[in-house]
């Protein structure tokens, strides 16, 4: 913290003004009542701690100019235990995307410059906010923790929503039907395109799926761990995405014949999973490759929109499709904003003839 001692005579009293700087504002605290500058310099000290506790920051000479980026690294320290490294280079790049603003001295980051920076940016502003989400959390750490600064400044930036409806990019049930014509010679992206298109397993939670995890008799497969990034260039098993990924989910007939026969067909993998590993990365660009070929604008991913969205559509039951997809209900909500609206129109017309 910048400070500076100065005294004021007034009234035949000294008055003690420490003036003090926290960002770029300087304030001031004072103490008066003093009948010399010599007794008022010996209440310094304690004026100052006063200070500090109220404003609550580090006095650490190391952490005073730290800039986001460099932060970021302490936080990657600390956090590295408890966050996916996916998370954390998400957490990274968005901050690198911040440009010039990852370099200012955290204590003198503002809302402002902060906004102008993702603004700035030529993406979506459903990417915007993604990124925004990944910025804050590290800059609340900053504050909560080590105390570098007072407040968060980005917390009070909203991002606003792209006008039009959102569009969710899933198949139709004949595209569906295409696209496993299209994979007939390609059993191993064929069987990923099954467990994607009937359970909505993200493309990480199939990949690492174990057999042990199959519950044959119970016709149910329990989600405990996912296909990632461990480090640079190094994939592996990790564990869920987030605590809501970890759940049981049912396995209709079709995926359990599926998972059967490719059982019958293959030799066991020492990793215990139902694939190979060491392939699943080229499985992942070859089955986009095929998807966006013939079906432009989507990718694996819409195999589980697909799912969520006919579930949602024949149940009207978000919390069930919340748990199937292990998202939370507001994501889902958010997500399929459009057919929540059909079952909230479908209850109000329920409800319009209960009695």
């Amino acid at each position: 913290m910048d400070y500076h001692f100065s005294y004021r005579t007034k009234n035949d009293s000294v008055c003690l003004i420490l003036s003090y700087k926290v960002g770029k504002k300087w304030r001031q605290k004072t103490r008066q009542g003093f009948k010399t500058q010599r007794e008022a310099r010996q209440h310094q000290d304690e004026l100052l701690e006063e200070v500090k506790r109220s404003e609550g920051l580090t006095t650490d000479a190391r952490l005073k100019d730290m800039t986001l980026r460099q932060f970021f690294g302490i936080y990657y320290r600390d956090k590295k235990d408890f966050l996916s490294y996916n998370t954390l280079m998400n957490y990274k790049n968005s901050i690198e995307s911040l440009g010039a603003v990852a370099d200012t001295p955290l204590r003198e980051l503002t809302t402002a410059s902060i906004l102008n920076a993702l603004l700035a940016q030529d993406v979506t502003a459903g990417t915007k906010k993604t990124k925004l989400r990944c910025i804050s959390p590290v800059l609340e750490y900053a504050v909560k923790v080590y105390k570098i600064m007072a407040v968060n400044p980005a917390r009070g930036i909203t991002i606003r929503e792209e006008r039009g409806p959102k569009i969710i990019r899933a198949f139709t049930r004949a595209e569906l039907s295409k696209l496993m014509i299209l994979l007939e010679h390609k059993p191993l992206c064929r069987l990923v395109a099954i467990l994607a298109a009937n359970t909505g397993m993200r493309f990480g939670e199939i990949a690492g799926l174990p057999w042990d995890a199959i519950n044959w008799s119970a016709q149910a497969i329990t989600i405990r761990q996912q296909y990632a990034s461990i480090g640079p260039r190094k994939m592996g098993v990790t564990p869920c995405k987030t605590r809501n990924s970890n759940r049981v989910i049912p396995a209709s007939p079709v995926v359990l014949k599926a998972l059967a026969d490719w059982r019958q067909s293959q030799p066991l993998n020492l990793s215990g999973t139902v694939f190979p590993l060491n392939q699943m990365q080229n499985v992942h660009v070859k089955l986009n490759r095929i998807i966006r070929g013939h079906f432009p604008g989507r990718s694996v991913h819409a195999l589980r929109h697909t799912f969520a969205t006919l579930l949602l559509s024949k149940t009207g039951d978000i919390n069930l499709v919340a748990h199937i997809l292990g998202d939370t209900v507001t994501t889902v909500s958010e997500i399929y904003v459009n057919y929540t609206a059909d079952i909230r129109q479908k209850a109000a017309e329920a409800m319009a003839g209960l009695y």
